[in-house]
């Protein structure tokens, strides 16, 4: 599914969720599942700091990682003075595919690949009624994502092509906005934006040739879903 395809599909979706019978009510409260697709967009600037030579060869370069997401959530929704929701979620996402970045010529470089492989939110979800049926809400809260970096560098005065892999669970903010649509008191639709921050991560030193260097990025990341909830 291209991303074209994909706004096509938000756009019919919520056309049909605005059509849709004014009858469904926001239930009161309860716990609720849920599940979502859509775009995904992991971002790295990355920073690789030379602490050998007298003239530093330093290098920032900034890449993105275009790809899908998919997840399920479970959640807690409470109607307060019939005009307000309170509530919590905890939900999970697989994203895909990688970002990558190769200095210098194809001889002489090295290469790195960068990826979020999943992530965790826990978040307080606070919203308003619009009408009997629609209802807008923030997301704000943590979030735990799986990073896997992959850097191949020639090393030592004869290159030998070395390889420097990380594997970590990084934390970070997580924020959201979206609107939902109930089409029936215990079903409804939603679209959804995310954004997640984790700061500064550092990776291990590598040699590239005789010169050391440091190895970090701010990662941080962007999406788009459509979901549907099941409400108990």
């Amino acid at each position: 599914m291209t991303r074209k395809h994909f706004f096509r599909i938000a756009a019919i979706t919520l056309t049909f969720a605005m059509a849709s019978s004014a009858y469904a009510v926001v239930s009161n409260s309860g716990f609720y599942v849920s599940a979502d697709a859509g775009l995904f967009q992991g971002n790295f600037n990355y920073n690789y700091i030379d602490q050998t030579d007298v003239i530093q060869q330093n290098i920032s370069e900034s890449v993105q990682q275009h790809g899908y997401t998919e997840g399920l959530a479970i959640g807690y929704s409470k109607l307060v003075m019939q005009q307000y929701l309170l509530g919590g979620e905890l939900s999970g996402n697989l994203d895909s595919h990688s970002a990558s970045f190769q200095s210098g010529a194809s001889t002489a470089a090295f290469s790195d690949s960068i990826k979020i492989k999943n992530h965790i939110d826990l978040v307080f979800v606070p919203g308003i009624l619009l009408t009997d049926s629609l209802a807008c809400y923030l997301k704000l809260g943590v979030s735990s994502a799986q990073l896997q970096d992959n850097l191949t560098s020639p090393a030592g005065f004869t290159p030998t092509l070395t390889n420097y892999n990380s594997n970590k669970r990084i934390t970070g903010f997580a924020a959201g906005l979206g609107i939902t649509k109930y089409i029936t008191t215990n079903f409804s639709i939603f679209a959804e934006g995310n954004y997640h921050d984790y700061g500064a991560v550092n990776f291990a030193n590598f040699q590239n040739f005789s010169a050391t260097y440091t190895h970090a990025a701010h990662v941080y990341s962007a999406g788009v879903v459509l979901g549907a909830t099941y409400h108990v």
